[in-house]
């Protein structure tokens, strides 16, 4: 039989399973509803309220969907947030792992280092203790969603409140908020571990000389830090909604706002460009505009984050109302 309301409470279980077995337990689920709904009934049509109970007999989808899970599973986050939390986990630990590993790699080249030991030393001491802080870090901000209840919905019943199947064009693919979540992590660890791999040479004689100023990066840990906590949490928030929703854009909307205070923060010192580079290039181009552009730089790369900030919310915010009606 064809009821809304259990394409509802069968999709809240299967999209919470690993992709392989949704289209298995979507058929279990809806024999079974069929089944429990026949013997309820005794060949009568149900109706409403006999749906209702058979879906409340069955439990919480959050719960129904663990018993379904591939067994011997410990949870340090919920049931509910456990899948996203795990796949979350795996990916930011992964780009700090490379990040590291590319930037000491280019820093070993660009760097003069007294020992070969002692940089190798300290590059494995900074990769655990990166390694550690992201695994803290995730396990964190999936621990504020679970106690904070994001997972539920406002209003009503746990049925009323169960999440429509959603129109193929609101579908957001996996790849785009993994994605995210690897370019947020990889640019934090660049920045804050060798900020100096961004670099350039104006001659064969003289040595690379990094474009921004790295002890003033060090000084601002804490902003960089701030965008990849609110650069995880926003695409780990999208990667577990798995759709446009009116939720979704809030959380977007509330990350860009913080995310372009951090950007004031961040661009409005003077101090973030090294000195020794702007003096570099304005020796090798002799060109008054080149200067003047390095000069205002801060103001110019302010305005293009800005501007892409403000383009992502207002695209999230139109879909999610759009989608979410």
């Amino acid at each position: 039989m064809k009821n809304e309301l259990i394409d509802r409470y069968v999709y809240a279980v299967t999209r919470r399973l690993p992709a392989r077995l949704r289209n298995d337990i979507d058929k279990e689920l809806h024999s079974l509803i069929e089944d429990m709904l026949e013997a309820r009934c005794d060949g009568l049509m149900p109706e409403d309220r006999d749906v209702r109970v058979i879906l409340t007999e069955l439990g919480i989808p959050s719960e129904l969907a663990m018993r379904y899970m591939p067994e011997g599973r410990d949870h340090l986050i919920g049931p509910a947030y456990y899948s996203p939390y795990k796949m979350v986990t795996g990916i930011v630990l992964a780009s700090v792992a490379f990040g590291l590993v590319l930037s000491g790699f280019i820093s070993f080249f660009t760097d003069n280092h007294e020992a070969l030991y002692i940089t190798l030393f300290s590059w494995i001491g900074t990769l655990i203790t990166g390694l550690i802080a992201a695994f803290g870090a995730v396990t964190f901000i999936f621990a504020v969603f679970e106690r904070k209840n994001v997972a539920l919905n406002f209003g009503g019943s746990e049925l009323d409140s169960l999440p429509p199947v959603p129109e193929r064009k609101s579908v957001i693919p996996k790849g785009e908020p993994i994605a995210g979540i690897i370019f947020s992590v990889i640019f934090c660890v660049i920045f804050l571990a060798a900020p100096q791999i961004i670099c350039a040479k104006f001659s064969a004689d003289q040595p690379f000389i990094p474009v921004f100023n790295v002890d003033r990066i060090h000084q601002l840990w804490y902003v960089f830090a701030g965008f990849t906590i609110l650069g995880i949490m926003n695409e780990s928030f999208k990667l577990y909604e798995g759709r446009y929703t009116k939720r979704l854009a809030i959380v977007t909307v509330v990350s860009g706002v913080l995310s372009a205070a951090l950007t004031l923060i961040l661009l409005s010192d003077q101090q973030i460009l090294n000195s020794a580079f702007i003096a570099a290039v304005s020796s090798s181009l002799s060109n008054a505009a080149a200067t003047g552009f390095l000069t205002h730089f801060n103001l110019f790369f302010m305005a293009i984050i800005l501007f892409a900030l403000l383009l992502e919310m207002g695209v999230t915010l139109f879909k999610g109302f759009w989608y979410d009606r």
